[in-house]
This record gives C-alpha cells, sequence and structure tokens, in this order.
C-alpha cells in the first residue's frame, strides 16, 4: 500500500540536499526532537515531549555527500524499516542508548570516522542543548558550526498530498465533534458531559487521545466562566463582568471557541461561532467594559473580521516571502480604516504536527503604522511561500476571533474545511 511516505521523503532529502549545497554546509544536524520525527516520518508524541533529554534522544546526521545517519534511542525518533515508517534516505543506524550521553559520545565518533571533523556543520542553535553544543566544540575544536534553522521550517512549511489530507480529516473530526457538543448545550446538558461527550465522538470518528487535561485537543474551548450559558450559575458568581472567550459579554447568546483535533498527529486549529439561544434584536444592548455595544454592532464587526480574513490572505502569492507578505497585509489594513480601527492583532502561523509548528509566518500586534516588520529574518535566509502550504489564520477585534486554516492550491488559498455555525 502506498502510505505517502516517499512523495515526502523524496521532497525532504532533495531540499536538505539543495540547502546544504547553496550554504556550502557539509552535513546537518537538526537539534529539536519533534524536527528529527518530521525528517524521519515518526513522530512519538510521548517519548518527544514527555521523556527528560538526559535519558533518551537521539541524533540525526545528513551529510551533503554520504548517508545519512541516526545515533542514540533511534526507534523513539526514526521508527522502524520494517513498519514503513523510516525514510529511506536514513541507511545507517547506531545504538547509544542511555543515557543521551552515550548516544553524544557516539556521534562524535562516528563523525570523525566520517571525515568530518574539520568540515562546516549546520546546527539548530534556536533549539540546540546548552550540553550538547558545549560537547560538540570542544571535541570537535576544527568543526565549524554554523546555524541551519530556518531549514525544517521551511521544508514543513509546504505540505505532501498525504500531509494535507490528514490535516483535512482531522479538521473534519474537529468540526463535527464541536457540532455535537452544541447540540448539547442547547439540550441543557452540562458543560463537563458535553466536553465529555465531544471528545467521545472525535475518538469514534478516529481522532487521538493525548492523554492528560491539557492534551484534550478536541475538547477545546476556551469558555472560561464554568456553565455560563446557565442563568442560575451565572448569577453565583461574584463577578459581574465574567466573559467568555475574546471578551464577549457574559450574557451575550452566542458561543465563541477554539477547538482543534488530532488524526495521526497532525493537528487541526479552529475558532466556532454558534448561538446556544435564539438571535437577538438588533438593538439589543450588551454591556462590553464600561461601554454599552448592541448587537448590530457586534454583527458588522463579525462581518468585517471574516471580510479581511479573507482579503489580506489573498494578497499572499506563490513566491512571496514572509516578509514581503507581512508587509502586503500590514500596508492593506492602513489603507481600510475600517479594519486598522477594528483589527488589534492577527497571527498567520504554520499547522502540522505541532498546532503552533515553525514558521510564524506573519503576524502583528497594534497599532498599525508603517514600520519595519516585527517578523525577524532568520539568520540564513527567508521562508517562502508556494502551492502545498497550510497556514492557519488567526484574526482579533475588540469582540471576534476567527481562525481557520487554509491551505493555499494552484487556484489560489482554499479552506480545509468548510466551516457551519453562524460563520456567514
Amino acid at each position: 500500500m502506498d502510505t505517502g511516505f516517499k512523495e515526502k521523503d523524496d521532497i525532504t532529502i532533495d531540499k536538505i540536499h539543495k540547502y546544504l549545497e547553496k550554504e556550502k554546509i557539509d552535513a546537518f544536524i537538526p537539534s529539536k526532537p519533534q524536527h528529527i520525527g518530521y525528517l524521519t516520518n515518526y513522530y512519538d508524541y510521548l517519548h518527544t515531549t514527555s521523556i527528560p533529554w538526559y535519558e533518551m534522544i537521539s541524533f540525526l546526521v545528513v551529510p551533503l555527500k554520504n548517508d545519512a545517519f541516526i545515533t542514540g534511542v533511534d526507534n523513539h525518533y526514526a521508527g522502524l524499516p520494517e513498519f514503513g515508517v523510516a525514510p529511506w534516505w536514513l541507511k545507517e543506524r547506531y545504538t547509544g542508548g542511555r543515557p543521551a550521553q552515550k548516544g553524544l559520545e557516539e556521534l562524535v565518533d562516528i563523525l570523525k570516522k566520517k571525515g568530518l571533523e574539520r568540515k562546516r556543520i549546520g546546527l539548530e542553535f534556536n533549539w540546540i542543548q546548552m550540553k550538547v553544543y558545549e560537547y560538540l566544540k570542544s571535541a570537535l575544536p576544527d568543526a565549524e558550526f554554523v546555524s541551519a534553522d530556518l531549514l525544517i521550517p521551511q521544508i514543513r512549511l509546504i505540505k505532501t498530498t498525504r500531509e494535507i489530507n490528514l490535516l483535512k480529516k482531522s479538521a473534519n473530526i474537529a468540526m463535527k465533534s464541536m457540532e455535537l457538543y452544541m447540540e448539547n448545550i442547547r439540550s441543557g446538558i452540562n458543560r463537563q458531559d458535553a466536553e465529555k461527550n465531544r471528545a467521545k465522538n472525535a475518538i469514534d470518528l478516529g481522532g487521538e487521545w493525548l492523554g492528560g487535561g491539557y492534551s484534550t485537543i478536541w475538547t477545546g474551548g476556551v469558555d472560561y466562566t464554568p456553565d455560563w450559558w446557565d442563568t442560575e450559575a451565572r448569577e453565583k458568581i461574584s463577578s459581574a463582568r465574567i466573559r467568555n472567550y475574546a471578551n464577549l459579554p457574559y450574557d451575550f447568546p452566542c458561543l465563541i471557541t477554539h477547538y482543534g483535533c488530532k488524526y495521526q498527529y497532525y493537528l487541526s486549529d479552529l475558532a466556532w461561532h454558534e448561538f446556544y439561544n435564539d438571535e437577538p434584536d438588533p438593538d439589543k444592548n450588551f454591556l462590553w467594559g464600561t461601554e454599552k455595544v448592541t448587537y448590530s454592532e457586534a454583527v458588522r464587526e463579525f462581518e468585517l473580521i471574516r471580510r479581511v480574513q479573507k482579503e489580506a490572505l489573498e494578497l499572499i502569492k506563490p513566491g512571496m516571502n514572509h516578509i514581503e507578505a507581512n508587509k502586503k497585509i500590514n500596508n492593506y489594513l492602513i489603507a481600510d480604516k475600517e479594519a486598522s480601527k477594528k483589527i488589534v492583532q492577527y497571527y498567520i502561523h504554520s499547522l502540522g504536527l505541532e498546532v503552533h509548528e515553525e514558521p510564524i509566518f506573519t503576524l502583528y500586534s497594534e497599532p498599525f503604522e508603517e514600520k519595519k516588520p516585527n517578523v525577524p529574518t532568520p539568520a540564513d535566509g527567508l521562508i517562502y511561500i508556494y502551492p502545498g502550504t497550510v497556514l492557519s489564520s488567526e484574526w482579533f477585534t475588540p469582540l471576534w476571533t476567527v481562525e481557520e486554516p487554509f491551505v493555499m492550491t494552484e487556484k489560489g488559498w482554499e479552506p480545509l474545511v468548510e466551516l457551519r455555525g453562524i460563520i456567514r
């Protein structure tokens, strides 16, 4: 069966080699555990996030001219060839074992045997452990260590067909589970039971349980006020100004919550808007902070943020780098008087095996004004966008937040999933 891994492997190794050749780097050693998982098709959530570094780690090396190799507790980071989840280009495996120091010592020995001890080696300075860096400098005093922090984020930004399909599946599971959640709330089920039903539904549809309260990604929600839709429960809360997500008034009849799901470790990340009661009259007032806001004003603001999200994303074209995209969007916001007044911040970031996967493509916070972009240029280059890019587009006004994942196709930007709810 074609799993789609070879497509990713072919692209990955080709891009690594082209980068190394362009930057005159003889070998690349990624430092972030999740990055090793990205490159090797095997993202082991437990061992790459929960096991202390000093107990278990692997060192992957991709030379420009020789076969790639890995040492350390390799099967937890690089899968197993017999399972079909290891890259064809990873030809050599060494078992340094635990603790990590054994793998580190073996790494240096192999680099020396392969004649790389006096070469130019690319590292991820943003992620490398200080102990690893100091040991490498001490054990390989004639090697030149340079930054290669941009390499994996640029590879990860462009998804393969298989990855896009997994992201779509994740988003659809989350949406269907959120619809069930809202049905529960409208029927009078309390929030805790509604969340349990939502999680069960996500699991039944193929979503993955990550373990622990923090990791129940599909139960979503950031409706901070317990039972905030319940009038009797609200009256028991001492503060009269408890609000739901995005600071909407506590008595606003629309639920706003971020939600997501994980399917084969690929994440969705969306914001949901839906009424749990009848839509109010246009002139009905809601107390927002110290000001009164009518429902019709809230609707106009919602329509604005939806329009801006769509129009701003369309400005990002194939071949554009992240600095150019940032400038295009900010200039658009400055020129649109209504948008510059209402949009307080936005984030456009990558999405994949992490909910905020690198790179953060463009972002801004108020006030919008002409100045240098606040997205730093990596020391070793720019991030470029092409068809296959998946971005999560997240926008805020004082009343609302919207967030959706989009994929760039040959025809332009398309949503990964068609959201329902009160999206207009």
